[in-house]
């Protein structure tokens, strides 16, 4: 179960970053604010995927409840981290197109 926990915090991270920068190349830098949306969508089904992993699965045991606590919070950063990169990407990309497109070949 754990195991899924961590691919969704991958995969939603992804998710984030590659709409965050298609929204952004598509429709201009403000569009990406869209993706702030995404990142919060994303953050509260991860509180509330904890809370029922913590209620429902997760054993007795103290250590086994410290670990889920840090791969859910794991998660979180790997949401907003996401959404950094592709602020990051858009900008890079930009700069990439400024520079083929005023510095001529040869």
């Amino acid at each position: 179960m754990i195991e899924f926990v961590m691919l969704l915090g991958v995969l939603g991270g992804w998710f984030i970053s590659i709409i965050t920068l298609v929204i952004m190349l598509v429709f201009g830098k403000m569009a990406g604010l869209l993706g702030i949306f995404l990142l919060v969508l994303g953050i509260e089904l991860n509180k509330f995927l904890k809370k029922n992993y913590m209620d429902a699965v997760v054993s007795n045991s103290p250590r086994a409840k410290e670990i889920a606590r840090h791969i859910f919070e794991m998660n979180e950063l790997m949401l907003l981290s996401s959404y950094a990169a592709s602020l990051f990407l858009y900008e890079v990309i930009q700069k990439y197109v400024e520079i083929v497109i005023n510095v001529p070949a040869g």
